[in-house]
């Protein structure tokens, strides 16, 4: 079984160049995903020369640890956001993903681009093992005020293959992330505009407007942020960390699997569970394929990581006994307290989007929609909603609270804690631990090798101590979901700077 995701170990995208001269460009994209490789292709073909940065290879983050599912329905109920919003905006936010799907449907046919794109319904059914006739009529309800609000939904006695009573959503949809942005990606260099990989974006001077990368300028008009966990930038510190502050990052896991063809109807589903799972399938010549996940939790906020990948694969195997797992990879998702996305202008010439929570694929879309509007002044009937600095609703700020509570606990809970191990002679290769030493903790790995890796085990974010994930070999923040290599540089932010070698 490969500890990789399926989208990146079938679908190659060719490498790009890395950034070794000064340029000039309308607009600089910052973050290679979907929501910044879908931006820099819209803004061409408006008009714009742009510069797509991305600090890593394309599409192989957070965009390449997705599920890929296409759907409007948010992982906050219908009911939940009519009670925060009114039903006008909710209707609008699912509306936005429905505008996604309809977008990216147009992009694929416009470019002829093969990502097996195709519609499916959905269905979010009540949890195996769990007990229809309390779950039941919330289901109920939901479907009908999905209904009120014009969308295609239906409550059904019972869903395809798991035969318990769900609420089935028509006109969703799904497609090879990678093949679809691999071919977008391709249509950006040329004519003043550029792609670079390996180019981190490193320093921001807000009066000249320029960024700095490997060394060089680009110098810009206006920046998008298309980083999931938004860089300062031009914002100040103040704004970027209260910003930080009200997101959440949480961590997921998904296995991909061969099972044998029609097991299991073509469909995208969701459960009732707390953290929820989610299942989708893909017809092959031969077989279908699944990808299944869930265990969501905080990210290094679990240590025993590998007992969730336990824990879903038993669960996959209890509904559909004869998959035949070979991939498995966990992704990250950020979540609001209100739970809609920030997009938006958080100062003066930057754009920033995040907070997508299980619904990247659509809501990187939305992001990408507003930013191309945002630069070539168009109105968007989704500025006022998706707004970075939108007023508190109703039953908002209880959940600000909570998320955030997490910051002081594990910065002083982490301090007091004793380490894990008192020298590195327990290491085994490609394990990490903090360890005690003279009096100071130390973030250590040792490599296949046999060599030690000593680093600070404080975040560089805001300060707290990162943990050791066994299941992808990563050091996680608990505070605020900072990720980083074994070795200390970035994989995901708040964090901006690498963990400090010792």
């Amino acid at each position: 079984m490969r500890n990789v995701p399926f989208w990146i170990d079938s679908a190659p995208i060719e490498k790009f160049p890395r950034l070794k001269r000064n340029v000039t460009v309308d607009v600089v994209v910052v973050g290679a995903g979907v929501t910044g490789i879908t931006a820099a292709y819209l803004l061409k073909k408006a008009g714009s020369t742009v510069a797509l940065i991305e600090r890593e290879r394309v599409a192989s983050i957070d965009t390449g640890h997705t599920t890929a599912h296409l759907t409007y329905i948010t992982d906050v109920e219908l009911r939940q956001l009519v009670r925060n919003f009114g039903e006008d905006h909710a209707q609008a936010a699912w509306d936005a993903g429905a505008a996604a799907i309809d977008e990216i449907e147009r992009i694929v046919m416009q470019e002829e681009i093969g990502c097996e794109f195709t519609r499916a319904p959905a269905y979010v059914h009540v949890r195996v093992g769990g007990s229809p006739k309390k779950e039941a009529p919330s289901l109920k309800k939901e479907a009908e005020i999905a209904a009120k609000l014009g969308f295609d939904a239906e409550y059904s006695e019972s869903a395809p293959h798991f035969n318990l009573p769900a609420v089935r959503f028509a006109n969703q949809a799904k497609f090879h992330p990678r093949k679809y942005l691999r071919s977008l990606v391709e249509e950006i260099p040329g004519n003043n505009s550029h792609v670079f990989e390996k180019s981190a974006a490193t320093e921001f001077d807000a009066k000249k407007r320029r960024v700095k990368v490997n060394r060089n300028w680009i110098s810009f008009d206006r920046v998008v942020m298309a980083t999931n966990n938004p860089l300062v930038g031009l914002a100040s510190i103040t704004s970027a960390t209260l910003l930080q502050t009200k997101l959440s990052l949480y961590t997921s896991y998904a296995f991909g699997a061969r099972v044998p063809s029609s097991t299991v109807p073509e469909a995208l589903f969701w459960d009732t569970r707390e953290p929820y799972d989610y299942l989708r399938i893909d017809r092959h010549r031969g077989f279908d394929y699944i990808v299944y996940g869930g265990e969501d939790h905080k990210t290094g906020q679990k240590k025993a990581t590998t007992k969730a990948y336990a824990r879903l694969l038993a669960r996959l195997k209890k509904i559909i006994p004869k998959a035949n797992v070979d991939h498995h990879w966990s992704g990250q998702v950020i979540c609001t307290p209100d739970g809609l996305p920030y997009i938006g202008e958080n100062a003066e010439h930057q754009f920033v989007a995040t907070g997508y929570c299980g619904n990247g694929i659509t809501f990187g879309t939305v992001a990408a929609m507003m930013a191309c509007d945002w630069t070539t002044g168009r109105k968007n009937p989704w500025t006022d909603l998706f707004a970075v600095d939108r007023k508190k609703i109703k039953g908002a700020t209880w959940n600000y609270l909570r998320e955030n509570k997490d910051y002081p606990y594990y910065m002083i809970k982490d301090r007091l804690a004793r380490p894990e191990a008192d020298s590195v002679r327990k290491l085994k290769p490609s394990e990490g631990m903090v360890i005690g030493s003279r009096g100071k903790k130390v973030a250590a790995f040792r490599d296949r090798n046999g060599k030690i890796h000593r680093l600070s085990p404080v975040c560089t974010h805001l300060g707290c101590l990162v943990r050791w994930n066994p299941a992808e070999s990563t050091w996680d923040c608990p505070c605020h979901g900072s990720r980083f290599k074994p070795s200390g540089e970035v994989i995901a932010g708040p964090a901006e700077e690498p963990l400090t070698p010792i």
